[in-house]
């Protein structure tokens, strides 16, 4: 039987992107951490790490178990959770979001956190006006920002969306339809050129462009029946299941970036925690 100190001993390992933030957090020295991550790759007989001297990556095999045992360590928080009511819980939760999830995914994480914990107060900031109140902060790519972190959803996938009456108006059934179509742009081009490098050799010119500030206005002007987007799998899974929004063609690439859920300083609040556990049933369970 695989040693429970060890397994725990690498998901903090990998939760906190480090050795040295690990034994913090599990108040043991470098040494000890070393030694039970040792330890657990002896007894899988596979490699979980791949050290350097300024770097610490998981291997396949490692992403593999740390996203098994996020999903082990939140169902048996769960249970133990069940034994107390916690339903009294009360207090301020302080958010701070990128702009695109915050107008996306987070209203429904907030209804089903609010509905579970009624007496609590919540406070959604933007990411620029990140301080160290904030209790959680979901950011989009790697910031500087210290404390736990855990990547939301590693596999986010990036594909072309619009109002499904654009798709029959336009025709759109080849690439070479985006021709015909309005651009939306989150950003200078980039994913746009992203995806049609992965979809076609042959250049695509639009018919029109249109760039916004971030992702939130530019998926807000495709639900408007302005034009088509690029959408991603954590953004617009609302929109998919509601009929909003509909994936055009059969292309998609890997998104450059994850979103990260970081839990700054080194207290952290049950609030947190539980609004963490809330935020990813909910984007787990679509």
């Amino acid at each position: 039987m695989l040693n429970l100190t060890a397994l725990n001993t690498f998901h903090q390992v990998a939760r906190n992107g480090g050795i040295a933030a690990a034994a913090s957090q599990l108040n043991v020295t470098d040494g000890a951490i070393r030694y039970q991550i040792r330890r657990l790759e002896e007894d899988l007989g596979e490699q979980l790490l791949v050290r350097s001297k300024r770097t610490l990556t998981l291997t396949s095999a490692g992403l593999s178990l740390f996203e098994r045992l996020n999903h082990a360590f939140r169902d048996m928080e769960r249970a133990c959770q069940s034994l107390t009511s916690t339903s009294g819980m009360d207090g301020e939760l302080n958010i701070a979001c990128a702009p695109a999830f915050s107008g996306a995914r987070l209203p429904s994480v907030i209804r089903a956190y609010c509905q579970q914990y009624p007496l609590m107060t919540v406070r959604v900031f933007p990411i620029g006006m990140f301080d160290e109140s904030m209790d959680v902060v979901i950011s989009y790519g790697e910031r500087t920002t210290p404390g736990m972190r855990e990547a939301i959803l590693r596999d986010e996938m990036y594909f072309p969306v619009c109002r499904p009456e654009l798709k029959y108006e336009w025709g759109i059934t080849s690439t070479a339809d985006l021709a015909n179509c309005i651009a939306l742009h989150a950003d200078q081009g980039g994913d746009w050129m992203r995806l049609l490098t992965a979809a076609s050799p042959a250049s695509i010119q639009f018919a029109q462009q249109v760039y916004f500030p971030n992702a939130a206005v530019s998926l807000q002007a495709a639900r408007r029946g302005c034009g088509v987007a690029v959408g991603t799998s954590i953004l617009c899974a609302d929109d998919l299941r509601s009929g909003t929004l509909v994936r055009l063609l059969d292309i998609e690439v890997p998104a450059p970036n994850p979103y990260f859920v970081i839990q700054p300083g080194q207290t952290h609040k049950d609030s947190a925690e539980r609004f963490v556990d809330t935020l990813m049933d909910q984007l787990e369970n679509g």
